[in-house]
């Protein structure tokens, strides 16, 4: 009987723990399922991570934001650059955003990129025709507010997906124990032997599973995560690496983990990092980051990292977390900035209008010396004072509304004429633009504002209004077209006799009907003057056109008017004049034609036609820097015509012009154009071959002497004409600057000549 009950008992506990069995790896199989979804939700997400990463400050956004304000052909590349990197992204990640309402969102996202891409190509267009920063601004704005509330869609969605799956796991984990411990309990009824050595056995199974379970789903995770990561343990071994960290440090994850972090720690820094390392395991656990700090990879490679440190304790052994970030380029950013900045002081300080730097308080930061200038302030007594202080006490309110309206976004700038007060408490009447700058985040940090002193404009329209006889008296010996017209051109009220003779059209025709002057202006021209018509109605108008006068001439006409307001400040006319700029224009082009033929005769020698020695700096410090970056070839020949003196000593200085004449000549039609010939002094030449390495230097310097063997003077004598040259080329010898390059060639091309000499006296 108890032989049956034991193996009743014994069959009953082996379909125990066959149903234990089953179900144990039912779970498992469900755990993995989810384990597999999980691990797919959290790539996607790092996806997403990566795609805002290369959408934000560093990445597509930033570059396309500076290209548009700067017009910089750098930002241009670089917003291409991350143009191919996004498309690429995409397409690796078509299968990652198949799922909708993911793959909805997502193409809200790359409909917005193309967008973007458009605008760019328009800014492009733009930027070529010079269109003002402002306009470009606006006509590239693209709602990108669709593509954000997407991607805050994506990485809600991702989260909740996540957050659920977990859950799931833990609540499969807890029916599962509790499945475990109802067969335990009935095992314990059969039999107290068979039911602690299954209970024994089935705990063992949990421990290892849950083990197991704990390590995979958490090396999954960390393998997920978008920075590298390393768990580091107080003696400084490496326990756990992700697949970031290994590729950070040049290795694979294997090699990596059980190696002590300092290896990876420069040699001159590894003892005093052991020191820190237990300081900080010592320390209370505050998180601390050390920015930058030098990393040296496996393969020997220096790096500059980012470092993230939090202190953690797990059954009672504490741990590093270790998070690191690569920002090896973030030193040429910073100098790319220190350059932006320089021409930006340069800009400001040399700038032919006021321009000051205001906090949004209304105080003053920084000004240039112009606006020292207008106001008759020295420069820091000026920047410790306030708009206000500036402003009489009756219109110091409407400095307050103007940063309300500018803070406000209500607007993106302002443009007004507005009365200052000088040194003296004299009135200044200024044009003063206003816009707030503001951070990355869009955060405002302070004002510029732009300030033109038109007191001699004002005090011409008080003139203009106290009497009107006397004005026309002066309109009509201005030699200009003095008018004056009514808000829109609907009336002209008055014109000088100056239009009859300009125009060629009776004034009474004009009076009549106020934009018959249109009629003279060139048909390309009128549909920019007829568009500024909505400005005239504003009281602003200024504008250039051309028009044929009574002989049939084209006349260049700047035509310019400003406001006339009542005491309420209603806008009732505008009085302006048209003056014939034509002889001013036909004069600034043949200025401007003198100074590009001055600045020609600056660069070359006018014997030679050869490039002057000072330009030859900037080329070869632009080669020395295509080398350091690209390693493009490049090479510097130093060229010395031998016997040049007795030349001139025997056959005159004629002669020896000629013979540079005939040299330089020869140069010229046997190098490229995109190589240098440059007069360095005398009868010394330098000659630049870019993309030239030492073999082809030499090969054509062989070339040369064979080419100058058979150059004949203008009357077609052979002329006896041999070199000296030495030839440095980068890469073969290590080149500090420009002028180190010149010394290195200059040495080979004296011992040369010492060669040829030496020649010489053997022949003789």
């Amino acid at each position: 009987m108890k032989t049956r009950a034991v193996v009743i008992v014994g069959a009953v506990l082996v379909s125990a723990l066959l149903l234990a069995f089953w179900m144990s790896r039912t779970f498992q199989q469900q755990q993995v399922e989810t384990t597999t979804q999980l691990r797919s939700t959290l790539d996607t997400q790092a996806r997403i991570s990566l795609l805002l990463h290369q959408l934000g400050y560093s990445g597509f956004i930033h570059n396309f934001k500076n290209y548009v304000l700067r017009g910089e052909e750098p930002y241009y590349n670089a917003t291409l650059d991350n143009l191919k990197r996004l498309e690429m992204m995409f397409q690796n990640s078509r299968n990652a955003f198949a799922e909708e309402p993911v793959a909805s969102q997502v193409r809200w996202i790359e409909r917005t990129i193309r967008d973007y891409q458009l605008k760019l190509e328009m800014a492009r267009q733009l930027h070529n025709q010079q269109v003002p920063v402002q306009e470009i601004d606006r006509k590239v704005h693209v709602d990108d507010a669709a593509a954000a509330e997407a991607l805050r869609g994506l990485i809600a969605q991702l989260q909740i997906k996540a957050a659920g799956l977990l859950r799931e796991d833990v609540q499969r984990e807890q029916r599962r124990d509790d499945f475990l411990n109802l067969i335990l309990l009935l095992c314990l009824v059969l039999t107290i032997v068979l039911c602690l050595l299954c209970a024994a056995a089935v705990a063992g199974l949990q421990r290892r599973l849950q083990e197991q379970s704990n390590i995979t789903s958490r090396q999954k995770l960390l393998d997920a995560a978008p920075n590298p990561t390393l768990v580091v343990a107080e003696s400084g071994e490496i326990l756990v690496a992700n697949q970031g960290a290994a590729q950070l440090l040049e290795c694979d994850t294997d090699a990596l983990v059980g190696r002590q972090v300092e290896v990876f720690v420069p040699e001159s820094d590894r003892v005093d990092h052991a020191g820190y390392r237990q300081l900080f395991f010592n320390s209370e656990g505050a998180r601390t980051m050390r920015n930058p700090v030098s990393i040296a990879t496996a393969q020997g490679n220096s790096k500059k990292v980012e470092v993230l440190i939090g202190l953690y304790q797990v059954e009672q052994k504490r741990y590093a977390i270790v998070n690191l970030m690569d920002v090896s380029n973030v030193e040429s950013i910073e100098r790319h900035a220190i350059q932006m900045e320089q021409h930006f002081r340069v800009t400001f300080e040399l700038a032919p209008v006021g321009i000051a730097q205001i906090s949004l308080e209304g105080r003053f930061i920084k000004v240039n010396r112009q606006l020292s200038s207008i106001l008759g302030y020295e420069r820091l007594t000026l920047e410790e004072m306030s708009l206000d202080d500036l402003t009489p006490v009756s219109e110091r309110n409407s400095n307050r509304l103007t940063l309300k309206r500018l803070l406000s976004n209500e607007v993106e700038h302002l443009r007004f004429e507005k009365r200052l007060l000088d040194s003296r408490s004299r009135d200044v009447w200024v044009t003063l633009t206003m816009t707030v700058y503001r951070d990355e985040s869009g955060r405002p940090e302070y004002l510029i504002a732009i300030i033109e002193d038109i007191s001699y404009r004002k005090q011409y329209e008080e003139e203009l209004l106290a009497s009107e006889a006397k004005f026309k008296s002066i309109a009509n010996h201005v030699n200009a077209v003095v008018w004056m017209a009514s808000p829109g051109i609907e009336k002209v009220m008055f014109v000088s006799d100056r239009y009859e003779s300009l125009w060629g059209r009776t004034i009474a025709s004009l009076l009549h009907d106020p934009k018959s002057f249109m009629e003279s202006i060139l048909p390309e021209d009128r549909a920019l003057v007829e568009s500024e018509v909505a400005n005239h109605r504003q009281g602003v108008w200024n504008v250039n056109y051309r028009i044929r006068d009574k002989e049939g001439k084209v006349r260049y006409i700047h035509d310019e008017g400003v406001p006339v307001r009542s005491a309420k400040g209603d806008l009732l006319f505008l009085v302006g004049m048209a003056r014939d700029v034509t002889d001013e224009r036909m004069a600034r082009e043949k200025l401007e034609q003198s100074n590009r033929q001055l600045e020609q005769l600056a660069k070359f020698d006018p014997l030679t036609m050869a490039v002057r020695r000072p330009y030859a700096i900037s080329d070869l410090d632009e080669c020395i820097a295509l080398f350091q970056r690209y390693q493009t070839s490049a090479s510097l020949i130093f060229i010395d015509l031998n016997d040049f003196k007795a030349v001139n000593d025997n056959h005159g200085h004629e002669a020896g012009d000629q013979v540079l004449i005939e040299f330089s000549r020869c140069m010229r039609q046997n190098i490229r154009q995109t190589d240098g010939f440059y007069r360095y002094a005398g009868d010394e030449f330098l000659l630049l071959l870019r993309e030239t390495d030492v073999r082809e230097s030499d090969r054509f310097l062989e070339k040369l002497e064979a080419l100058l063997i058979g150059t004949e003077s203008e009357g077609g004598e052979p002329l006896q004409v041999t070199l000296s040259y030495g030839a440095v080329a980068l890469g073969e010898v290590e080149v500090m600057d420009a002028n180190h390059w010149i010394r290195l060639a200059d040495d080979r091309m004296y011992a040369h000549k010492k060669r040829h000499k030496a020649r010489r006296l053997v022949l003789d």
